[in-house]
């Protein structure tokens, strides 16, 4: 009988022995997130000559940092520019059962995360004790800039372990701005002869004044365009030429003069003139974006999506799910992504990027850009993965807003969130619900995800918070 509890004693002391390692190695931190948002754009925010727009501009990225929380699942370590909205971190650590998550921060900031993090002593040394407590964890940032290459450069030199799988090889960092550039995609998708036709019309230009002449050579010919900054982003630095809104060509020099004068982000890059493509007004996705991956051995397609986009094709946010697009569209998209992915994949890219599109009225797909980083879906496609499981997109709509105006006068976070909790996710334990993913601390903004079981249900909560805010529809 003595042995037998002996025997006993030692199975329950080593049973718990195995579960007490089990947990220390699934409490691991797996991810170390660089939410360098504001970063990726460093060196068109540094043209910007006023001042306060320049700090404007800076604020505006850096706000968007509060979604990165949504990234990469559990077990992670999310680097910001400043602390994520308090409310908003406990609150969706619930929603989406993460156990092991923390948000560290620099005590200053200014445009890199990257130059802060390495001048914040105490930051940097937990940072480095973590990665070596941590070995092999996957350091991955919103986008690869010269500034997070010297970062993990850094960490390598102090002889720690760790994965940086969007690293492209030494030789080929460069390719991140090169394709991220309007001039540099439109060089290299130029070069795919199978998607010629998928490729819009386009002059590059090299001066104001070639601007002017090939813009007026689209109008004369009856045809609308487009401007874009060679490093324009989310609709900043785009300026429509709709062959509709002017009476003679005068008139349009006349505009692009005036916009020229009032952003310096047109001030000494190269421009684009593309032709302007129409829509098809009756399709709801008629602004499709593919996200993918691109990794040492496969180019990853993650999610199909479709972009909400304001008048002056600013981006909003995005739809995706359930019955987005038809199955015909839908593998025209897939086919023409795939093969961008594979050009990049043996250029030397690594990582994330997207390709926007836009549905022509006969239904072609036209590649419009390419943005080499996580994208304003990127946080939406993975709380689906986290919220719903892997067969999210046969059984669910899910759409979002990064930048929703609630009033005149901004609310503390408690105030914002309280008026929201009828519709907070789940609603009544359901998998459906409002998931607050941005509080703005400067502005009466909020972003937002809303996952329902099909596009009208999720509309019905979106007008419930139009409603909630007294926002007429």
């Amino acid at each position: 009988m003595d042995v037998f509890l002996t025997k006993t004693s030692m199975h329950l002391k080593i049973s718990s022995l195995i579960y007490f390692l089990l947990i220390i190695y699934f409490m691991k931190i797996k991810t170390i997130i660089i939410s360098n948002i504001a970063e990726a754009f460093e060196d068109t925010i540094n043209k910007v000559e006023n001042d306060k727009q320049k700090k404007d501009r800076i604020i505006i990225e850096h706000n968007l940092c509060d979604r990165t929380l949504l990234w990469e699942g559990d077990n992670k370590i999310v680097i910001t520019p400043f602390q994520i909205s308090k409310e908003i971190f406990i609150l969706n650590k619930i929603a989406l059962g993460f156990k092991n998550v923390d948000n560290l921060y620099p005590g200053e900031i200014d445009i890199s995360l990257s130059d802060a993090i390495k001048k914040d002593r105490e930051l940097l040394k937990n940072l480095c004790q973590i990665i070596k407590d941590n070995p092999g964890v996957r350091i991955t940032p919103y986008c690869i800039t010269n500034k997070f290459v010297s970062l993990t450069e850094y960490f390598k030199s102090k002889g720690l372990d760790f994965d940086v799988m969007e690293m492209p090889p030494e030789e080929s960092v460069w390719l991140a701005s090169y394709l991220d550039s309007k001039v540099g995609s439109r060089i290299e998708i130029g070069r795919i002869k199978s998607i010629h036709e998928n490729v819009p019309e386009s002059i590059v230009c090299k001066s104001h004044e070639e601007v002017l002449k090939v813009a007026v050579w689209f109008y004369v010919n009856n045809r609308s365009c487009a401007l874009k900054s060679n490093f324009g982003e989310s609709g900043w630095g785009t300026i429509f030429i709709k062959k509709e809104d002017f009476d003679d060509k005068e008139g349009v020099i006349r505009y692009i003069k005036k916009e020229f004068k009032v952003d310096s982000i047109w001030s000494d890059e190269l421009i684009l003139v593309e032709e302007y493509i129409v829509s098809n007004k009756k399709m709801s996705g008629a602004s499709p974006s593919v996200e993918l991956f691109l990794s040492d051995d496969d180019a990853e397609i993650t999610y199909l999506c479709n972009q909400v986009l304001g008048k002056g094709g600013d981006f909003l946010g995005v739809a995706l799910g359930k019955n987005l697009l038809n199955n015909k569209t839908r593998n025209k998209l897939l086919k023409i992504s795939n093969e961008v992915g594979k050009k990049f994949q043996e250029l030397g890219y690594r990582g994330f990027f997207d390709i926007d599109f836009i549905l022509s009225n006969n239904n072609v797909p036209y590649i419009i850009e390419t943005n080499m980083r996580r994208t304003g879906g990127t946080h939406v496609y993975d709380t689906a993965k986290t919220l719903l499981g892997n067969y999210w997109e046969d059984n669910y709509f899910i759409m979002s807003q990064d930048n929703f105006c609630y009033g005149n006068k901004e609310l503390d976070e408690k105030q914002a969130m309280d008026k929201m909790k009828e519709i907070l996710y789940p609603i009544k334990g359901k998998k459906e619900g409002t998931i607050i993913s941005i509080l703005n601390k400067q502005e009466a903004t909020f972003g937002f995800i809303i996952v329902g079981e099909s596009r009208k249900k999720a509309l019905k909560i979106y007008d419930k918070i139009l409603d909630i805010w007294g926002i007429k529809k």
